[in-house]
């Protein structure tokens, strides 16, 4: 049986230097390079430096 990956939302996570930082809604169809990209802008927005920016990837796996 095949499985396929349904996506169902993809966020960004900032690890900061007090904390983080979640970044939902983002658009599926997002390149790695653009979420990094949106990670740092909202980044450099803090008083805080950007340590990590984590892409989170939410699916639903189906029987294809």
């Amino acid at each position: 049986m095949a499985v396929a990956a349904d996506v169902k939302g993809v966020k960004v996570v900032l690890k900061l230097a007090k904390g983080t930082q979640t970044i939902s809604n983002c658009q599926k169809t997002a390149d790695d390079e653009a979420l990094f990209t949106l990670g740092h802008a909202v980044g450099g927005l803090t008083q805080e430096g950007v340590e990590t920016v984590s892409k989170v990837v939410e699916s639903t796996l189906i029987e294809g």
